[in-house]
C-alpha cells in the first residue's frame, strides 16, 4: 500500500466550506496535493459514513463528471483524527491545520498515469485539430 500525506493547512480551513463534501478544508487539501502528482480533474469527496466517520471518495471528472472512481481510503491510523477534524470543522468549532495519509494500491496509481497519459493525448490531438 502505498501512502501519501495530506497536510491540511489554515488556508484550507479558510478556504473550505463547512457541511461540503467536496469544498471541505479536507477535501480542498487532498485535492491540491494530487493535482501536484497527477494532472488528472479530481474530485474528492469527504463522505459520511455512519454517524461520525468519514470516508473518501476520488474519481476524475473527464470527460464528464464523476467518470472514473478510484478505491483509496484515509489511512487506518489518521482516521479518528480525520473524523474528529471534520465533526469540528462542519459544527463551525475551532480548528487546527493537521496532516493525515490517504492510501493507494500500486494497481491504482498506474490506473492514474495511465488515464492521465490517455487525456495528454486527448489534449494534444484536440490541440492539432483546432
Amino acid at each position: 500500500m502505498n501512502k501519501i500525506r495530506i497536510q491540511v493547512k489554515e488556508k484550507h480551513i479558510k478556504d473550505g466550506i463547512p457541511e461540503n463534501c467536496t469544498y471541505c478544508a479536507v477535501a480542498i487539501a487532498i485535492d491540491e496535493k494530487l493535482r501536484n502528482m497527477f494532472k488528472l480533474d479530481f474530485e474528492p469527496r469527504i463522505v459520511e459514513r455512519g454517524n461520525t466517520n468519514y470516508a473518501l471518495r476520488l474519481a476524475d471528472n473527464k470527460p464528464t463528471p464523476y467518470q472514473t472512481e478510484f478505491n483509496t481510503q484515509i489511512s487506518m491510523e489518521d482516521q479518528e483524527t480525520v473524523n474528529d477534524f471534520v465533526y469540528d470543522f462542519d459544527q463551525n468549532k475551532d480548528v487546527s491545520p493537521f496532516e493525515f495519509s490517504i492510501e493507494f494500491t500500486d494497481t491504482i496509481i498506474e490506473k492514474m498515469r495511465n488515464l492521465e497519459k490517455k487525456e495528454m493525448e486527448v489534449f494534444s490531438e484536440n490541440k492539432k485539430n483546432n
